[in-house]
């Protein structure tokens, strides 16, 4: 397997112990630019933006699980915070002041620019053709705006994974929980319908979270598994159905149809719901099917070893062809594969319940993420061990490794912005054991397919020529030519015929 070198990195100082959910990248003020979350065992979850620590979220208990989006349903990314004591927290980033906002709205228009505010309050930028604009965007993005709580509630203890999908359907997203009691329970945010949308104008005066007046969650269903839950992703079928894979050990996983009655649920897309839509949810049951999947038992060296699962992996469809080309219209009959990985170094790669390859490597992998390293359209599969040898795979089993040369407590791939100035860039990100947050961007792998050296056939037939053949005779000898003498050849080229 091929070794990489990454050099671009930031370094940050964050203490604490940090659990494998602790982590997460997204925007959290809606500005199109990437943060960075992480929280640890001392209750404190730092937000990172660029190359520095924009805020410090304290006094929380020990965090267990982070994510990023849109749970409310409003357009607008909000962080959830969920302790290992049962307290789920919601923060959310100020909106613009109105009046600051109107302002500058009429100076943009004044020179013949349009900025306008979307109803969550982040900035949707229209085609302009002046640098005034840009500048003004530039600014928004450069202001520190701190994170406000927004909602606190009690939930079960002891979650350790979490998901945010639509997992039925509806058009919504819906919050998954794993918890180490073997429980999966999904819950869906219900809004007050005297508080539709979000508001929060004044950073400065803390928005109570005892008043709840925004909504609840509200629990819709509980699953429970066989063994220890290694994680949960959703995975949509071809026909489009959501469908819940939980990782069991020994690479097996359960899978839940969580499909909902269209009936049911065809005014869900609006998340103002009223009291009576709040009544119904919670007495409405997923009609769920749950079966056991043991496709990858036979292949792993111990069955009770902790597993990870990752769905919906986007794919360049359908298979090549011997001149390198792919039929489409057969990769459009296919569904999206989904990966796998073990504790004791198994990763594999399945797609409608057939395994499509499956490697084994002598480190033990303990977190599974996905990202398009190479800008193909395709997710790569990034596996990370404990000893920080991390294995990048594409699809047709080509992969490269990086080794960090410090033990690792958490790691996540994905995007995240360096500077301002520019896009969101593929990153890594380490959190080690020695109190640190390193970040890889910028990860410079345009191809993870190592191509084989192969002479060339007219130089091979020019040597044949000097000892005296006939092109028509040094031609045919090189095509009925074995690998070895054929290295002969290239051999002589080398070092005895001159230029």
């Amino acid at each position: 397997m091929r070794a990489i070198s990454l050099v671009n990195k930031l370094e940050f100082e964050f203490s604490g112990n940090v659990v494998r959910n602790a982590i997460a990248l997204g925007d959290l003020d809606n500005d199109g630019l990437n943060e960075l979350i992480v929280g640890n065992s001392n209750g404190e979850v730092a937000v990172f933006k660029g190359q520095e620590k924009i805020q410090t979220i304290s006094k929380l208990t020990f965090v267990s699980c982070v994510a990023i989006g849109d749970i409310m349903n409003q357009k607008k990314n909000i962080l959830i915070i969920i302790t290992a004591d049962g307290w789920c927290h919601l923060y959310a980033a100020p909106e613009v002041d109105e009046q600051s906002e109107k302002s500058e709205k009429q100076s943009d228009e004044i020179d013949g620019q349009t900025q306008s505010t979307s109803g969550s309050g982040s900035l949707e930028n229209l085609p302009t053709s002046d640098s005034s604009s840009n500048s003004v965007k530039s600014n928004k993005k450069n202001e520190k705006v701190p994170l406000v709580c927004i909602h606190m509630q009690r939930i079960p203890a002891n979650s350790k994974s979490i998901l945010l999908g639509d997992i039925d359907g509806d058009g919504t997203l819906e919050m998954v929980l794993g918890l180490t009691d073997r429980v999966v329970r999904s819950y869906k945010w219900v809004g007050n319908p005297h508080k539709p949308t979000l508001n929060i104008t004044d950073s400065n005066v803390p928005y109570e979270p005892s008043d709840k007046v925004l909504g609840k969650f509200v629990a819709l269903n509980k699953w429970e598994c066989a063994n220890q839950i290694g994680s949960i992703t959703l995975h949509h079928s071809l026909d489009g159905k959501g469908l819940l894979l939980i990782a069991q050990p020994g690479g097996t996983f359960m899978r839940i149809d969580c499909s909902a009655d269209m009936d049911h649920c065809s005014t869900a897309n609006n998340s103002q719901h009223s009291a009576s839509a709040s009544t119904n949810s919670q007495e409405h049951s997923i009609s769920g099917n749950v079966d056991y999947q043991r496709l990858g038992i036979s292949r792993m060296r111990n069955p009770n070893i902790s597993t990870e699962i990752l769905g919906d992996l986007k794919c360049l469809h359908g298979p090549k062809d011997e001149n390198g080309k792919r039929d489409l219209q057969q990769g459009a009959m296919t569904g999206r594969p989904y990966a796998l990985a073990t504790l004791d170094g198994t990763i594999m790669l399945v797609q409608d319940e057939v395994i499509l390859w499956a490697i084994a490597v002598d480190h033990q992998i303990f977190a599974l993420t996905k990202l398009d390293v190479t800008g193909n359209g395709a997710d790569d599969i990034v596996a990370c061990s404990w000893d920080g040898q991390t294995y990048i795979l594409d699809q047709e089993k080509n992969s490269v490794r990086f080794n960090l040369n410090e033990a690792v407590q958490a790691f996540e791939s994905g995007y995240y912005n360096v500077s301002l100035d520019k896009p969101n860039e593929t990153c890594l990100v380490y959190v080690t054991f020695k109190n640190k947050i390193i970040i890889f961007y910028d990860i410079p792998i345009k191809d993870l397919n190592c191509k084989k050296f192969e002479p060339n056939f007219d130089k091979l037939v020019e040597i044949l020529i000097r000892k005296g053949d006939t092109r028509e005779e040094a031609k045919e000898k090189i095509r009925n030519m074995d690998k070895k003498t054929k290295k002969e050849l290239v051999e002589y080229l080398l070092y005895y015929v001159k230029p």
